[in-house]
């Protein structure tokens, strides 16, 4: 508790009080009753004693933390003070940050004479880490090292600043230090543990000889560790991997005066940062040694115990090979390296995989696992990393690679199309369904791509995914048509089989109250637009022969006609200011009738000309 007398009589009291006038249990008591940021300056001054800090020093760093200006201490009691109890000390205070506080006080302007906030601890812990660790010299360093790692990543929150932080922690203990990135300017003001560091260090008063497979464990702890910031910081802030490849893919796609992610990530100040951090992690593992993809491969695929789990706190590691990486950790450091072989043109190899198999097993590893109806919800950095690969197997053609089933094709475009369906970011929806398309397409055998159409328009519940599944059709016809193919979709076989789920009775929208009718009609919309635009591709000159004999009609009957009454009924009521209650604005809902009733009057328009 910081101490409201004067500071001249407490400093006289923290003086006069020192070893050997009182023991040093004694002297600890007066100086917490003393404390305040007044008397730092000459309790620094008292703590270059090494006999006293050692016996003291790591009982006061909880005590300081909270303090404006209490930083000179710390810092002196990490070098000076008994190292293992001082990480063991720092390990426990890392438990009584506000960790709810910690991301919002990121952004929170510091007051004059305040306390430090909750990140800026956490920095400063990280930093007191990064100075007394290098001084443990015992037999198995790892011990301290795993208790270590996993308080910080207990207390991280992956904002830019804690994020930093943990990377020149891992640089000092890893003793692979990169130079700092020139010309880049930044607000973050993250101290590293080479600021103001000249000062001697003490030695470790119990120290011992390393055992010789040390060296091997904690470079692996590192590893994983770091795997799993990377985890966090990805997951948390978006790096849209998919939506740039798209962009450099096919650079027709980007809406013209409109700036591209591409060119986001170049200009735009959060985001420069944002990129900048999860490459300095990747380019951190790198330098940790972890770029073996066969390495990376087995920790995604395998189901491997996460280095957060309580009971691992009780096990320490004793080989490399009992240190689990994060799984989605290690999948965005593979994505990552691919994805900087598109955009920057690194030399660095890319992975030998492909679609058929490896690609269907990252999805069945990460999307879906707690079963269908959460598909498109996992983490984002996990969606967008399994997307990326997938747009960038499509693209190098790296399809298949042996035998592929057919019950393993459809479950693949299922998941991944239900991603396109469910998932809350427009543009990982739409790279799923460019992926989802464009995997459909490439599949040799016809029957195969007809049947996952088909199954989708009957058994799908989003209409916007049924609405896709047009426009898949409608792809297979034209390509049929265009390369002057022999298969089902260039004859009737297609339609035929599509027909009865394409063009669904609507006569029960007869029966249907006002605001009955309405809702169905706007929550149906995606699906009847598309419908009716493929009636009307279907019903001209080019394609008009691949309708089986009498569909137009029968189409006519039981989809379009009663459609169009269902239209035209809603926007009376709409006029007459029924109200649908579906939460949305009822004059998008007006525009969206409005729009579907003149695509069924054109449509209707081109029947009639036949």
């Amino acid at each position: 508790m910081a101490s409201t007398e004067t500071p001249i009589n407490a400093i006289t009291a923290i003086t006069e009080s020192l070893p050997p006038t009182t023991d040093h249990l004694t002297y600890l008591t007066i100086l917490e009753s003393h404390l305040s940021p007044a008397i730092l300056p000459k309790l620094n001054e008292i703590l270059q004693d090494v006999e006293l800090t050692q016996n003291i020093g790591w009982d006061l760093i909880h005590l300081l933390l909270p303090l404006p200006g209490g930083d000179a201490c710390l810092k002196t009691i990490a070098r000076l003070g008994n190292p293992r109890e001082v990480v063991l000390k720092i390990t426990e205070v890392f438990q009584l940050l506000d960790l709810d506080a910690l991301e919002e006080e990121a952004t929170e302007e510091k007051k004059e004479a305040t306390e430090p906030t909750q990140i800026e601890r956490f920095c400063l812990l990280v930093q007191l880490l990064a100075t007394v660790h290098p001084r443990i010299k015992t037999k198995y360093p790892s011990r301290f090292l795993s208790t270590t790692l996993m308080a910080i990543l207990s207390a991280f929150r992956p904002s830019n600043q804690a994020t930093l932080a943990v990377i020149s922690f891992a640089h000092t203990i890893s003793g692979k230090k990169r130079p700092p990135l020139p010309g880049r300017k930044s607000s973050l003001n993250v101290p590293t543990s080479t600021q103001n560091d000249s000062s001697p260090s003490a030695p470790d008063p119990e120290a011992q000889d390393e055992d010789p497979k040390e060296a091997a464990i904690q470079s692996k702890l590192l590893q994983s560790f770091i795997t799993h910031i990377l985890e966090e910081y990805v997951n948390t802030n978006p790096l849209e991997w998919a939506a740039r490849l798209q962009e450099s893919f096919d650079p027709t796609k980007i809406v013209t005066g409109k700036k591209s992610l591409g060119e986001s990530f170049k200009e735009e100040p959060v985001l420069v940062t944002r990129d900048t951090i999860a490459g300095q992690l990747v380019a951190l593992l790198r330098d940790l040694g972890l770029s073996d993809y066969t390495l990376l491969l087995n920790a995604i695929y395998k189901d491997e115990p996460n280095l957060t789990d309580d009971s691992s706190e009780e096990h320490y590691p004793t080989s490399p090979e009992s240190i689990p990486l994060s799984q989605a950790g290690s999948l965005f450091l593979l994505t990552s390296q691919i994805f900087s072989s598109v955009i920057f043109g690194s030399k660095t190899p890319t992975p030998s995989i492909s679609i058929f198999p490896d690609h269907a097993k990252l999805v069945t590893q990460f999307i879906g696992t707690s079963g269908a109806s959460t598909i498109g919800s996992e983490d984002p950095g996990v969606v967008d990393a399994v997307l990326a690969i997938g747009l960038w197997l499509e693209n190098t053609n790296a399809f298949v690679a042996g035998p592929l089933e057919d019950d393993d094709f459809l479950q693949h475009l299922q998941t991944l199309s239900l991603i396109s369906a469910n998932n809350p970011s427009p543009t990982l929806r739409f790279a799923a369904h460019t992926l989802t398309s464009s995997i459909l397409h490439a599949h040799p055998v016809d029957r195969v791509r007809l049947t996952f159409i088909t199954d989708t328009l009957e058994h799908c519940p989003y209409e916007a995914l049924k609405a896709s599944a047009v426009s898949w059709l409608k792809d297979e016809l034209i390509t049929a048509q265009t390369r002057a193919v022999e298969n089902a979709f260039s004859s009737t076989v297609a339609l035929a089989a599509a027909q009865p789920y394409l063009f669904p009775d609507t006569s029960a929208l007869e029966d249907a109250s006002d605001e009955e009718l309405i809702q169905e009609l706007a929550q149906v919309f995606p699906f009847h637009m598309a419908v009716v635009n493929f009636l009307y591709f279907v019903g001209g000159e080019t394609y008009r022969h691949l309708a089986p004999e009498a569909m137009i009609s029968v189409v006519q009957e039981i989809y379009l006609g009663p459609l169009k009454k269902a239209q035209e009924r809603a926007v009376v009521a709409l006029d007459g200011g029924a109200k649908p209650g579906l939460g949305r604005d009822v004059e998008d809902i007006k525009l969206e009738v409005g729009l579907l009733g003149e695509r069924i009057k054109i449509c209707e328009a081109q029947i009639e000309r036949k």
